[in-house]
């Protein structure tokens, strides 16, 4: 080996492993990059050549102490390698997001709600910890104690305990604590003390030693945090993000930019940085915590402008179509949220999340997000899987209320997947529209370049008669109202809701029916095979049914109905008979209504409206939980 170094085969084995044992890698990632790696040819007769000469390039640069992930804060995967798939959030709300300063630890989210207090929330509730004007929250590392803020002063809750205690109260109205952190030891809280009205002042950076309850001020700025080895912190200050060192007071301005959050893992940080040029477009960017490399996240456009004082278009003028705030990561840093804030006639908000992965998503994946995103009832959301501007894609009455992918592949070159979209409303109405999605692979990854209709299927009620009717041609009757069974004494009133099995032809109704004055709502089925009706389930007493959804394998249905003047959802297992009423298992704060969304992944998707807001949550049918 050249630069005098000799091994044989097994003293390069040894040094190589304790060399990769040493390193600090992330796993996750790292098994997403081997297996596209894996999928590359290499000559296995030079591979024992090139980890040697690797070995001494390696010894050579560690020897030199300049290695850049040495650093244990650092994994050996860049930021400008990773990918950002733009998700569909439980957090997203339907109208205006009412938290700010939101935190993640274990799959549970901490919400400050505005004018509520402090909830935190996951798949199957919201739950109310502290009344309040609660503000920012942060998880400690043991994810045990949360720091948030409260009118201004700095408190600590204990989860288990459930009890909070004051932290650093404000001194008086004219100062204000903000934006706390903690270190990665849980020893130490970062935050900002800054003036309010005629006191206002420089926002200062102060630390607090927990142990001892001493304060010491250690720079000028706003969002600090600590770098993973704890000798040096990151912040803003005059739109730059800096750092740093506590040791020697040294001060580095790595990137322009505001909002700067580092990742729990310590490898990247997060920041919300303009472009050049009038109007500026403000874009999340991540980074590795050195800088190295980076990579935008979001891509801002240009939009019709607003006057904000009088809340009208400004003819011929153009503003950013968002802005940004605050963005943080998971616990486990494979998630990232951020606040984005529209500016139109009103200004609002909502809460985004970027998967954090080491492969793109693939071409199936961005067209079932697509479709879920309407079915979100999220244009903006549903635009950003398409390489051009599609136009109107959300449906009113009818609306998308589920999809299934049915085949991808590649035609004349071109990547292609076909997908069936359902439709239905309040009405007894359920349409199938089967598309083509044609998408290219771009600097962004996947993205849809056109569409195109395979086939439309409409079935619906028409003169005292379920029909369908295939791409517009005349309408083919399935059966007959007048041939629906009787139950007993009770006498068949109007269907419904409906929904239509393109696979067996098969279809399923909720049918009320009436005695003297009791009405109650029963499922039943259509078999095309048999031409028979199967009486199903009773729902139970209800005014109406809204709509009803079936999970694609066709094992549950989710129907939407009116009970005691409440609207709630009743989810129905086809195959074992049995229904779960969905607001006996939502747990926390206080129901409002509950609503289907769509089915993924065998999970059914639905919104409780809870505390002002709609806390979106997952039922899994076949848990036993």
């Amino acid at each position: 080996m050249h630069g005098g170094v000799e091994m044989n085969d097994k003293e390069l084995d040894v040094l190589m492993e304790d060399f990769k044992s040493k390193l600090p890698v992330n796993e996750q990632l790292k098994a997403e990059l081997r297996q596209s790696f894996n999928q590359r040819s290499v000559p296995r007769r030079r591979s024992r050549r090139i980890w040697a000469g690797a070995v001494a390039l390696i010894l050579c640069v560690v020897f030199a102490g300049n290695i850049w992930f040495n650093n244990s804060s650092v994994p050996r995967v860049e930021a400008a390698t990773l990918h950002f798939n733009h998700s569909f959030s439980l957090l997203e709300q339907l109208g205006e997001e009412n938290s700010s300063g939101m935190a993640e630890y274990g799959g549970t989210v901490y919400l400050p709600l505005k004018d509520r207090g402090l909830y935190a929330y996951d798949k199957k509730g919201l739950y109310p910890l502290i009344a309040g004007n609660i503000e920012f929250v942060r998880v400690s590392p043991s994810g045990k104690e949360l720091v948030y803020v409260e009118d201004g002063s700095l408190r600590i809750y204990e989860i288990d305990s459930k009890s909070s205690r004051d932290l650093i109260m404000r001194a008086s109205s004219q100062e204000r604590m903000e934006t706390p952190a903690w270190s990665p030891d849980g020893t130490h809280i970062l935050f900002v003390q800054k003036g309010t009205g005629d006191q206002e002042a420089e926002s200062r950076i102060m630390e607090l030693e927990l142990k001892s309850n001493s304060v010491k001020e250690i720079a000028i700025g706003t969002y600090p945090s600590y770098m993973a080895d704890q000798k040096s912190i990151l912040f803003e200050r005059d739109n730059n993000i800096m750092s740093k060192s506590l040791g020697n007071g040294q001060e580095t301005v790595l990137d322009s930019g505001r909002y700067p959050a580092i990742s729990n893992d310590g490898a990247y940080i997060a920041y919300i940085k303009k472009s050049q040029g009038e109007p500026a477009l403000e874009d999340i960017w991540v980074a590795d915590s050195d800088f190295r490399t980076s990579k935008q996240v979001s891509h801002n456009s240009l939009a019709e402008a607003w006057d904000p004082d009088t809340g009208q278009l400004i003819e011929g003028e153009q503003q950013p179509r968002y802005t940004f705030e605050e963005p943080v990561w998971s616990h486990d840093s494979r998630q990232l949220f951020v606040y984005k804030v529209f500016h139109t006639n009103v200004v609002w908000k909502k809460l985004m999340q970027f998967e954090v992965s080491g492969k793109m998503a693939g071409p199936e994946e961005v067209v079932a997000g697509s479709i879920q995103a309407l079915i979100y009832r999220d244009e903006d959301f549903a635009h950003s899987f398409f390489s051009y501007d599609p136009g109107y894609l959300k449906g009113t009455s009818p609306r998308q209320v589920g999809y299934r992918i049915l085949d991808s592949g590649q035609e004349n070159g071109k990547t292609y997947v076909d997908a069936n979209t359902y439709l239905s409303y309040s009405d007894p109405y359920y349409e199938i529209q089967s598309t083509r999605y044609w998408l290219s692979k771009g600097d962004r990854g996947y993205l849809i370049d056109d569409m195109e209709e395979l086939n439309n299927q409409v079935v619906t009620i028409s003169n005292g008669e379920v029909t369908r009717a295939a791409d517009n041609a005349a309408s083919q009757i399935i059966f007959a109202l007048k041939d629906m069974p009787v139950s007993g004494d009770w006498t068949n009133g109007n269907i419904y809701s409906l929904v239509y099995d393109e696979t067996t032809g098969d279809v399923y109704f909720t049918l009320n029916r009436q005695k003297q004055q009791q009405s109650r709502m029963d499922l039943l089925k259509y078999e095309s095979g048999t031409g028979k009706f199967a009486e199903l389930t009773s729902l139970g007493e209800a005014d109406a049914t809204h709509l009803m959804i079936m999970e694609p394998e066709q094992g549950y249905v989710a129907v939407e109905m009116l009970m005691d003047g409440k609207e709630d959802t009743v989810v129905y297992d086809l195959k074992r008979q049995k229904k779960q009423v969905l607001s006996e298992v939502v747990l926390g704060a206080a129901i409002e209504s509950v609503h289907t969304r769509f089915w993924m992944d065998g999970h059914l998707i639905y919104f409780s409206h809870m505390e002002g807001r709609d806390v979106f949550l997952q039922y899994d049918p076949e848990s036993t939980e």
